[in-house]
């Protein structure tokens, strides 16, 4: 006989339930499980039907804890005793009293259970070894039937090594690299940066992204690739004078003359258009079309996924993208040799993106954004009328060995998913030097360790075998979901204080107060939750900063844009309500949870005086004649940032949700690095991440302030929070207002006990508009849209 199972009688979703018990122990740590096998196993297909002759039971492991799966096993045909030998990692961050094992049937359509057994979260908890056949349970009245043979061992967070150096990753951490961050597709030499200095204490100059872009594909002598989820060939990098100086800025037309040069130019775009009909704006057949012909070679692939009868494939195909945005090129380097530059972050090289810290709503429609005029929020704006949607987003350049890695990750896309075109991609030989030190300078605070992160799945691109072995698994499809565990490990080794940008913010869906089911599993928002918990208990400061949209992108009363703002409210909700309870238990009365926690997001509000007044009046009765009138808008907060400590930065393409953070939806990729020389370990968080911190902090608050030196304490939150409080009534008061301060509260009212409310009538629905902030379900979408 097997260990018994100390449920006999009841299902297994009776056992445990959904989601989160405050009561139960709290698993915060690391999970290590191995799936070994099976014997004796219940045939549930003779059972029911009998599709063909010697058709068994196609069983397969699922391991669940507080409602949520974490991972299943590869699903073994036709057996009643099979072998598995599968291991897993898995971080936790879940209150649970029972880990559920359950074995699963791998059914035509769908899964049915076999029977199931459970495992103290007590007995795990000890840390010690778990390992053993396990009776199996099965049907409702308790019944044995088959054993099932399991290790596992917990390690708790308080016993991690709790630095950035992640090993156990499919990309190591590189060393010796030059990374270089950007606001925004360009930002111009303003006042607001005067006072912020770089590492060695010389004034900051900021950066800018397309320009450089530019610049280094101008030298690319070999090859230049290209990913994104929109890649649009009518815009141009350059504006104003630089353009007008540079007319091969053009995307579509200086691409063609470098392949006719003899680059090789390659392009992977997301293709929609066989399942979306070009809903979503992609461009992907209007840029395949326009390279058809030319030098350039282009790939327009869709998202694929290779699943029993189709069914699973096209869902995927519909509802999930290729999300990747990178520009990667060769460069030259010191020795004669040729070196890699890579760029990765949230901006696509496509039309609505081009934007600076300034976000004008209608002043550049006929200069800087002739010919690339965007919006979606509001009916009826157009280039004649305006306003243009302004756009904030984060970038980052890479130098040294971690280009290698970014370029490997294009090559590995591309042989998976265009073999008819792989003779194409340019061989990595002795031509480049490619463990080179990147250029880094004192000026920049030094080198930078860089390390790749990613969520792909092996129907995306090829994985050395070599390296499966970091891979996680869903029904035995390798699975790279890097991205959630480096932001995990960041939050997790974090001290002082998290700064986040996102386009989107919801999941753990598990340790909400409502919805507890929906498929919005990932662990970001609890970790934030309990990091801030555990400081409470310690009696230390700390501090998290979120920056998201004031709504998705699109019309905001729509039912997918209030489903998500709903999810959105559901996450946020229940971050406060536990904060708030740690703070009840400590018998702390003089905080509350938004003096450690706290929402914003970004809206620009203009004067009269700068409309043109060539410009059509709107329609009578429009939103656009809304807005003339407000001078008012959203800036659509698209980054995907997150900075630790001043020393620690993550920038790429994720969100913060299941779509992009499961790894086997969205295709992403990040980059996280740091400055050894600046950390809080060694001389002080004086580096390259601080410096941008200050410039962007700066360029939303209207200028720098030394209060915003350090975003852990007291006082730098009192000044955020006063000068963002200040801006909302500048933004929702009747008479438009210039204002350099772009930074807002998000528009919810957070009580002592953490119940989030609107704010008061008319701000219960966001300006401009009759959405509710709180947003609501819809009812009928598919969760794993929204989420």
């Amino acid at each position: 006989m097997g260990n018994s199972c100390t449920c006999v009688s009841r299902d297994v979703s009776e056992v445990d339930g959904v989601g989160d018990d405050d009561s139960a122990p709290l698993l915060h740590g690391l999970l290590k499980f191995q799936a070994i096998e099976a014997k004796g196993l219940p045939d549930t297909d003779n059972l029911f039907y009998n599709i063909s002759r010697g058709d068994l039971t196609d069983p397969y492991l699922e391991v669940l804890l507080a409602g949520t799966s974490l991972f299943k096993t590869s699903v073994i045909r036709n057996s009643l005793n099979p072998h598995w030998d599968e291991k897993f990692t898995v971080p936790l961050c879940h209150n649970a009293k029972y880990l559920i094992v359950k074995v699963r049937d791998r059914e035509h359509i769908g899964a049915a259970t076999v029977g199931h057994f459970k495992i103290p979260t007590d007995l795990i908890m000890t840390g010690d070894p778990v390992t053993g056949w396990y009776d199996l349970v099965v049907g409702n009245s308790g019944e044995i039937e088959g054993s099932v043979h399991i290790w596992t061992q917990f390690t708790s967070v308080q016993n991690s090594s709790g630095n950035y150096f992640m090993y156990d990753n499919y990309f190591a951490p590189q060393v010796n690299n030059r990374v270089t961050l950007y606001q925004d597709a360009d930002t111009p030499v303003k006042e607001t940066f005067n006072g912020i200095e770089n590492p060695d204490g010389s004034q900051y100059v900021p950066t800018r992204c397309w320009k450089d872009i530019f610049e280094a594909m101008k030298q690319a002598e070999r090859f230049i690739y290209i990913t994104g989820w929109s890649v649009y060939t009518g815009i141009s990098l350059l504006r104003g004078e630089e353009r007008v100086l540079n007319e091969e800025s053009n995307v579509g037309e200086f691409l063609k003359r470098r392949a006719s040069e003899g680059v090789r130019v390659m392009v992977m775009t997301w293709n929609e258009k066989d399942v979306m009909d070009g809903l979503m704006g992609t461009h992907d057949e209007e840029t395949y079309q326009f390279f058809s012909g030319t030098d350039v070679i282009c790939a327009n692939v869709p998202r694929e996924k290779d699943s029993w009868l189709g069914l699973g494939g096209t869902f995927v195909s519909a509802c999930y993208t290729h999300h990747q945005k990178t520009v990667i090129m060769d460069a030259p380097a010191d020795d004669g040799k040729r070196r890699l530059i890579a760029f990765v972050g949230g901006l696509d090289i496509t039309d609505g993106r081009y934007d600076s810290p300034e976000f004008p709503l209608y002043k550049t429609l006929h200069t800087d954004h002739a010919g690339d005029f965007y919006s979606k929020c509001f009916a009826g704006a157009c280039v004649r009328v305006g306003p243009r949607q302004p756009w904030h987003d984060i970038h980052a350049r890479i130098e040294g060995p971690a280009a290698q890695d970014v370029c490997e990750n294009f090559m590995d896309r591309w042989r998976k998913q265009a073999k008819d075109k792989e003779a194409y991609l340019v061989p990595l030989d002795e031509e480049f030097c490619l463990d080179g030190l990147g250029p880094y300078t004192d000026e920049d605070g030094g080198p930078w360790v860089a390390q790749i992160f990613r969520s792909i799945t092996s129907d995306s691109a090829l994985f050395s075998p070599s390296r499966s072995g970091n891979l996680h698994r869903k029904y035995g499809r390798y699975i790279d979901n890097s991205i959630e565990r480096a932001y995990i490990n960041v939050i997790r080794s974090a001290k002082n204080y998290i700064y986040i940008e996102n386009q989107y913010f919801l999941g753990s869906a598990f340790a909400w107060l409502r919805e507890k089911g929906t498929s919005s599993h990932h662990i970001i928002p609890r970790e934030l939750t309990e990091k801030i918990i555990n400081k409470i208990y310690q009696g230390e400061n700390f501090k998290v900063y979120v920056c998201i949209p004031m709504y998705p992108e699109g019309d905001p009363v729509t039912d997918a844009s209030q489903e998500i703002l709903y999810w959105q409210y559901c996450t946020i909700e229940s971050m406060y309500r536990k904060i708030s309870k740690a703070l009840s238990k400590m018998e702390i009365s003089y905080k509350k949870p938004t003096d450690y926690l706290n929402f914003y997001c970004l809206g620009k509000r203009e004067s009269p005086d700068e409309v043109p007044e060539d410009l059509d009046p709107p329609e009578p009765n429009t939103p656009s004649e809304k807005l003339r009138r407000t001078l008012r808008h959203p800036i659509y907060v698209h980054s995907k940032l997150m900075i630790a400590d001043d020393d620690y930065v993550i920038v790429g393409s994720a969100n913060i949700n299941q779509r992009s953070l499961g790894g086997n939806r969205d295709t992403e990729i990040c980059v996280g690095a740091f400055q050894p020389n600046h950390t809080v370990e060694s001389s002080g968080t004086r580096g390259s991440v601080a410096t941008f911190r200050r410039a962007l902090w700066a360029a939303h608050l209207g200028g720098y302030h030394e209060k915003l030196d350090d975003p852990s304490t007291n006082d730098c939150l009192e000044y955020v929070k006063e000068t963002t409080e200040a801006y909302w009534k500048v933004y929702t008061q009747d008479e438009p207002q210039h204002s350099e301060v772009h930074l807002l509260p998000y528009p919810y009212k957070v009580l002592r006990t953490g119940k989030v409310k609107p704010k008061e009538k008319p701000w219960d629905k966001f300006p401009d508009t009759n959405a509710s902030v709180l947003g609501c379900k819809s009812g009928y979408l598919p969760a794993k849209l929204t989420t």
